[in-house]
């Protein structure tokens, strides 16, 4: 039952905090971030909130910016009244749209030795 109830709000805490970055914060590093991920502690006191982005701008920008608007976001999360202790935020990047490209890539290569073996 708890369990259900944090899946919950790690889908409203996404939705909150997607619509925060992209529409009230207006730092230039911010722009093509995409909030894929949050998953609550079971205790709720933290968050660990995965993105990804466009290879615009580096890494480290992007993270330092993130964490730069940390108080802001607890801020949002806060006027919403959605829960009653704000968690402590913790971004990462998300690598799984990478890995998959990397993925891809293989099987391609795979595919054309295969083509050249068998012409």
């Amino acid at each position: 039952m708890a369990r259900i109830r944090i899946q919950r709000l790690e889908k409203e805490l996404l939705r909150i905090l997607s619509s925060t970055i992209n529409y009230k914060l207006r730092d230039k590093y911010l722009k093509f971030v995409t909030l894929t991920e949050i998953k609550l502690s079971n205790d709720m006191s933290h968050a660990k909130i995965y993105y990804s982005h466009l290879d615009q701008y580096p890494d480290e920008k992007i993270q330092q910016a993130l964490t730069k608007s940390t108080g802001f976001l607890k801020k949002e999360i806060a006027y919403t009244k959605l829960m009653r202790v704000i968690p402590e935020l913790s971004f990462r990047y998300d690598k799984v749209e990478e890995q998959a490209r990397n993925i891809d890539e293989i099987f391609d290569r795979i595919k054309s030795e295969n083509h050249k073996k068998e012409n």
